[in-house]
């Protein structure tokens, strides 16, 4: 650590969801350390709990929802500049939700600067909070650089593995989490009252009548299994939950089905190259198969205007039975049916970055701009007798949380965030070092801190 004493420019990326965020935020530090800062990457909570011993710089989180304002002020007080953006932000259900549970006026107030997808997520925050316009930035977010031409190439031998393994394969990709949660049926419910989303019986309904939607479209996926099993015998079926679903309840829902497997690792980018269909509803899985020329469905088994998501579905080919379904898929599968028509440049006004500068270099742009701080790792026995302490509190929170919180609560936590090793990060700053002929100097280092990486380019 002696030798990260010395002042630098320092960007902290904390990760929550690994095989959502790992790869994104990989290709986000590349660009930033060519900008000449050293960017800490790695567990969010060990980030947290680190927070102290750790050198002010900026800081970005994945959410400025209002659980993040006793944070950011932290943040702030403590001499970081903050800036963010939103996970959810590419597709969301209802306008006028998105913006009451997910945009918090208070925790902008602490945020320097805020990155859209695109213009309609810009839009729509501007329209909540006029006064913070000027903070909001429309460029996009590395996980769609991933999606482009040039980066593809990252996934194809992961891609081609999933294929060698499991042969021709449809993939569904469920967002049911708010029905489906994996800590429960009624969690959705105690979260939203936790975090100010309910406050009146009015958005209680509200929240209620959107879980009761998402379990007909659950139910309505479930029941379509056996169908689909049936009727594609010569295709493997991998169903895919979201990261904070109850996977077992979808082992339960594919029990039986002798060519349906139930699987989570990995990025879903080699998931959806190597399928012949996506099946999904109201999800951002549909977006990213039409950005990669996958052919992608919609199985609708309920709508409603205010709850179903504009854009994934509108950029699939649309089912509302278990019949239709097989036959969309069928069509889709033997090339006699193609994208839906006459729909334009949909993504566009929800997707900066498509072409062009990449979001990853429009980021690192806007924060080069910004007068960042200059500190390094507080040294001396003190400090670093409190890394040491709060790196293995770290590292044994998941045997307390067991204890606690008992077996549930840990495993959902390592289910969005099961570690991360320093060969993995190497290999994957090696992967976007070989297709995109940059980021040479770019080295990644193990730091003294749980599941942390030092990412910086060498002078």
């Amino acid at each position: 650590m002696n030798n990260l004493s010395q002042p630098r420019r320092w960007l902290l990326l904390p990760i929550e969801t690994k095989a959502r965020e790992f790869h994104a935020k990989t290709l986000l530090a590349a660009a930033a350390a060519e900008r000449g800062f050293d960017v800490l990457m790695g567990d969010q909570n060990a980030i947290l709990a680190q927070l102290p011993h750790l050198p002010v710089g900026i800081y970005v989180d994945k959410s400025i929802a209002c659980t993040k304002e006793a944070h950011f002020k932290l943040l702030r007080d403590s001499g970081y500049l903050v800036c963010a953006w939103c996970e959810e932000g590419v597709v969301y259900r209802d306008r006028d939700t998105y913006l009451h549970q997910r945009i918090s006026p208070e925790a902008m107030g602490f945020v320097d600067r805020f990155f859209a997808w695109g213009q309609n997520q810009a839009d729509d925050i501007a329209y909540k909070l006029p006064d913070a316009a000027a903070k909001i930035r429309a460029i996009g977010n590395p996980r769609f650089d991933l999606l482009r031409p040039e980066f593809r190439a990252i996934f194809a031998d992961e891609a081609k593995a999933h294929q060698d393994r499991h042969g021709r394969y449809l993939l569904i990709n469920t967002n049911f989490s708010r029905f489906n949660h994996f800590l429960g049926s009624d969690f959705w419910i105690k979260a939203q009252r936790q975090r100010g989303g309910i406050k009146t019986a009015d958005e209680q309904a509200a929240v209620q009548h959107w879980i009761d939607f998402i379990g007909k479209i659950f139910h309505g996926f479930a029941a379509a299994l056996p169908d689909l099993s049936k009727a594609f015998p010569d295709h493997t079926i991998i169903l895919r939950p979201h990261p904070s679903e109850d996977h077992g309840a979808w082992g339960e829902a594919a029990a039986g089905l002798d060519n349906v497997q139930v699987l989570h690792y990995g990025n879903v980018i080699p998931w959806i190259l190597g399928a012949d269909c996506v099946l999904q509803n109201s999800c951002t899985t549909g977006v990213e198969a039409h950005v990669l020329g996958v052919p992608v469905a919609a199985y609708r088994p309920a709508t409603d205007v205010v709850v179903d998501s504009h854009l994934p579905n509108v950029l699939s080919r649309n089912a509302y039975s278990a019949d239709e379904l097989i036959d969309t898929i069928t069509a889709l599968t033997d090339g006699t049916m193609g994208p839906p028509d006459n729909i334009g440049d949909q993504a566009g006004h929800y997707l900066a970055a498509a072409t062009g500068a990449l979001a990853a270099d429009n980021i690192a742009d806007e924060l080069a701009g910004l007068d960042c701080p200059v500190a390094g790792f507080a040294q001396g026995p003190v400090a670093r007798l409190g890394r040491l302490v709060t790196r293995l509190a770290t590292a044994i929170r998941p045997k307390v949380r067991r204890l606690v919180r008992g077996g549930r609560a840990a495993d959902y936590a390592n289910q969005k965030f099961p570690g991360m090793e320093l060969d993995e990060v190497r290999g994957v700053l090696a992967q976007l070092q070989s297709v995109s002929g940059r980021f040479e100097g770019v080295r990644v280092e193990s730091l003294p801190l749980h599941h942390c990486f030092h990412i910086s380019k060498s002078s």
